[in-house]
């Protein structure tokens, strides 16, 4: 190997050969070789990025014309971009080629020097590979110490290793020992605060500790001397939970191991952990055999079974046949560190609950597991049964006879028994009727429990069809079976589940409306419907529950009767009904008393829906009334009577009105509105119209007071108030609540009347009569100032100009809020309005202070009631008038 080949070292046992190139003392110095490798000239380099250049420039020019005019500037900057880089560097290496021959003889000499520092390299490996070559010649060392043994005891103390068996100890000495380690094991725990709570059970005998955990495990350790800091050593392990298992050879050596490393690494909280970790697998491992034998045998084809490994839980799928009840238990490791249960079912929430720990059994468990989801199958229908109609009329029409079975009442001569079986989850019903064997079929092809529910109720009611359908053919009215009315309409418009329908009418009644009579789970109800042609059927447009009391007197001709007379009143006042229900507005249809039959009278007088639903202001007491006026025969039409009680402290008392549909009754406190019925029946907008054009004209009203302004005229739709001596502002009030101002061509305020319409549309009159009385002295005295070249100039409600044309001076005034004060700000103008200049003038007044002024030597602050005084000041100042009267 040269010494020039490379730098690394040589491999072991490599000849090193060291040229005899190295320099020799009087010799003189060697020629250093020039290095011309991998050199490049630099005509090459530009003559190359000539051409390169030309090449894209080229390429760029043929391509730009098919391309947008912006992809030809990004295009065509970045191929100036990438020139200008290229050429740069270039120039840099034109700079460097000045200095060419300098630079070369400087790579010559770094190469040289290279060349020598892997010369030395090479000598040193030379010299480490003799070195390691002598070794192998070189004696070992005398053993002094032997020689010394063998010298005074004339032979050395050789150790047997094991070949020559020792003296058996004694039984005195082997029960001394023990007593002497069950001592040193006493004060070793006495002494030790770092006990785990689980081995605080403990017992010392033959030398050993033994800790017992009730349902886990037990563990002997001991220890082997009385170093108090000396370690335990595990010596046995048993399992203490039932079934016994005998541990294998290779598992106790296992834990041996494993538990012997814990306790030197953790301790005694780190060997109960892992011992506790490694007994809860050993309890799936057991579980997960029982339970394949299972689903191999008895279970075979109703359970799956799967195994985790990676967070320790087994699957028990059960019921795996049953479409509706296949449901799945995990049995894994809870956080209290127990083995637990996490039951997952289909249609219930799911539960987690512990099992046996001291004895595992996977027949037992699966069993709990499952009388477990029996129970609450049964007791979701019998709370299914207890919340339906069905239990307020027949609260003895379930009854439950164990925690697995239902005794279910179908009818008084009929009785049938709900159980459900354990291997496959099929519900079972006992009875032999061709209608039981047909809900059993049902309830196990649902897939969820509250459809079995359904079922059990859809027995009982076909078993009382019939009676409730003879007992309507029996009524005596015009009975019509609609036969294809939309199911989605009756379950949508009826609310429950109808199991029979029958419809009624009178003869003369309009087309759609009917009586229709209901069987539901538990009664026959009433209802008043309207039925709308659709193509293919018929549409329940609309319906209204009957409250009815006892059955048998709703089908007497008397009630019947009554029934029909009351119609056309509840055909009108339907439309309200339903506008008011749309509107999500509360409403109560107040009926007569009951009648000596126990039920109330079919019509309805009147209706009552809070006021606060309607309006937001408190002008009316809690309830509106309405009442149905029907026509009196001829060109009358039908109308509603609104009517309601005003409150004491309402503004309303002090409204007047000329309209004899709008009558507001001061003093008895009571209000009347009428409202004509139309041909569409749409009225509750109108009301709902009037009543908040009310509300608000006692809203303004109610403003307009507590500012304690004079009211001049109140109506719905206009009010004239006085806010200053002199001073009146009309409101008018449109129909969509917007209200417009009027001012007199007089008024002061008419010069601001855009803005003050402004402040009134967005922030509202309580906003408008605070900047009224704030705004009324500055606006007084405008009328004075602005004349000739003074300019008076207004720039909203709150910000104004003076501008003195002639002296090229500007004054300008802002109005601002101060500590729930209206104040006014007054400064010189003149860095505002190019060309102006400042007003030196009025430099004393910006420096006083007095009542109602605080001087800041720009400007000045001043409250209302001293801005005439000050801006007269200012005026005679600037313009040098005597006075603005």
């Amino acid at each position: 190997m040269s010494v020039d080949d490379h730098d690394h070292p040589p491999p072991p046992g490599a000849q090193v050969v060291v040229k005899s190139q190295l320099n020799v003392a009087g010799e003189g110095f060697p020629t250093i070789p020039h290095i011309s490798e991998n050199f490049i000239p630099l005509s090459v380099v530009v003559s190359r990025l000539v051409e390169n250049t030309y090449s894209e420039l080229v390429n760029i020019l043929e391509t730009l014309p098919a391309a947008n005019d912006t992809t030809k500037k990004r295009k065509f900057l970045n191929f100036l971009v990438h020139t200008r880089q290229q050429y740069i560097k270039l120039l840099v290496l034109t700079q460097w080629s000045r200095n060419a021959n300098d630079i070369s003889k400087v790579i010559d000499v770094v190469s040289w020097l290279g060349g020598q520092k892997n010369c030395f390299s090479n000598v040193v490996w030379a010299l480490q590979a003799v070195k390691q070559d002598l070794g192998g010649a070189r004696l070992r060392n005398p053993d002094i110490a032997t020689a010394l043994e063998v010298f005074v005891s004339g032979k050395p103390r050789l150790s047997s290793f094991n070949y020559i068996p020792p003296k058996p100890l004694s039984p005195q000495t082997i029960l001394h020992t023990l007593r002497d380690l069950n001592v040193l094991l006493s004060l070793r725990l006495a002494l030790t605060d770092d006990i785990p709570v689980p081995f605080q059970s403990y017992k010392i005998a033959n030398g050993r500790v033994t800790f017992c955990v009730v349902s886990e495990f037990e563990v002997d350790l001991g220890i082997v001397d009385d170093d108090p800091n000396s370690r335990f050593f595990l010596i046995d392990f048993r399992f203490n939970f039932k079934p016994m298992s005998t541990i294998t050879p290779a598992i106790r050596a296992m834990v041996e191991r494993v538990g012997n490393e814990v306790l030197t690494s953790k301790g005694l909280d780190g060997l109960y952990d892992c011992l506790q970790n490694f007994t809860l697998a050993y309890k799936l491992l057991i579980l997960q055999q029982q339970l394949l034998l299972l689903a191999n045998a008895t279970w075979s084809g109703t359970l799956n079974i799967s195994y985790f490994v990676e967070r320790q839980a087994i699957a028990i799928q059960y019921w795996s046949e049953h479409p509706g009840r296949k449901s799945t238990a995990e049995i894994g490791v809870l956080q209290s560190k127990i083995l637990g249960v996490r039951w997952l079912p289909r249609d219930f929430p799911p539960e987690t609950f512990a099992i046996d720990q001291d004895e595992i059994s996977a027949q037992t468990l699966l069993s709990q597991i499952i009388i477990h989801h029996i129970q609450n199958v049964l007791a979701a229908v019998n709370t299914g049964f207890l919340a339906s109609p069905v239990h307020k009329s027949l609260p003895d029409l379930i009854t439950p006879v164990s925690d697995t079975k239902l005794k279910i009442r179908l009818t008084p001569s009929l009785t049938t028994y709900l159980t459900v079986e354990h291997l496959t989850g099929r519900m079972v019903l006992e009875g032999t009727t061709d209608l039981i064997a047909s809900a059993e079929k049902a309830l196990n092809t649902q897939t969820d429990i509250q459809s079995s529910t359904q079922i059990l109720v859809n027995l009982r009611h076909l078993s009382i069809q019939r009676e409730v359908e003879d007992f309507v053919n029996s009524a005596g009215w015009e009975v019509i079976k609609i036969t294809n009315i939309r199911p989605d309409d009756i379950r949508q418009k009826y609310g429950v589940a109808v199991r029979h329908m029958t419809t009624m009418r009178q003869r003369h009644w309009i087309r759609g409306w009917f009586i229709v009579v209901t069987i539901t789970e538990s009664a026959i109800n009433l209802w008043f419907s309207e039925f709308k042609p659709v193509e293919g059927g018929w549409s329940i447009a609309r319906n209204e529950a009957l409250e009815v009391g006892v059955l048998d007197t709703l089908y007497s001709p008397i009630r019947l009767s009554q029934l029909a007379a009351a119609m056309s009143a509840r055909i009108a006042f339907h439309f309200i009904t339903n506008s008011l229900h749309e509107r999500n507005i509360p409403y109560e249809l107040v009926l007569p008393p009951p009648d000596v039959h126990g039920s109330a009278a079919l019509e309805l007088p009147s209706l009552e829906f809070d006021s606060s639903a309607v309006t937001k202001s408190s002008w009316a007491k809690s309830a509106f009334k309405l009442e149905f006026i029907p026509s009196d025969g001829g060109e009358g039409r039908n109308a509603i009577i609104v009517t309601g009680v005003m409150e004491k402290s309402s503004a309303l008392r002090s409204v007047s009105t000329n309209s004899p549909d709008v009558i507001l009754d001061g003093q008895n406190g009571r209000f009347f509105l009428k409202f004509y019925m139309p041909a569409s029946h749409q009225i509750l907008h109108q009301i709902l119209e009037r009543l908040s054009q009310i509300e608000r004209s006692v809203s303004y009203v109610n403003t307009l007071q507590s500012f304690n302004l004079k009211l001049e005229e109140v109506s719905l739709s206009r009010i004239i108030f006085e806010y200053a001596p002199g001073l009146r502002m009309a409101l008018t009030i449109s129909g969509e609540g917007k209200m417009k101002m009027g001012l007199s061509d007089m008024n002061p305020h008419r010069r601001i009347q855009f803005f003050l319409q402004d402040v009134l549309d967005n922030e509202g009159l309580k906003s408008l009569l605070a900047v009224l009385p704030a705004t009324l002295p500055l606006l007084r005295l405008a009328s004075y100032i602005d004349s000739g070249d003074v300019y008076f100039i207004t720039h909203s409600t709150k910000r104004y100009r003076i501008i003195y044309y002639a002296h090229k001076h500007a004054i300008d005034i802002e109005l601002r809020d101060k500590d729930d004060r209206k104040m006014l700000y007054v400064r010189d103008a003149y860095g505002d309005i190019p060309g102006y200049k400042q007003a030196d003038m009025c430099n004393s007044i910006w420096n006083s202070s007095g009542p109602g002024l605080v001087g800041l030597e720009s400007g000045i602050v001043c409250e209302i009631d001293v801005i005439e005084d000050l801006l007269s000041r200012i005026h005679k100042a600037i313009s040098g008038m005597t006075s603005l009267q």
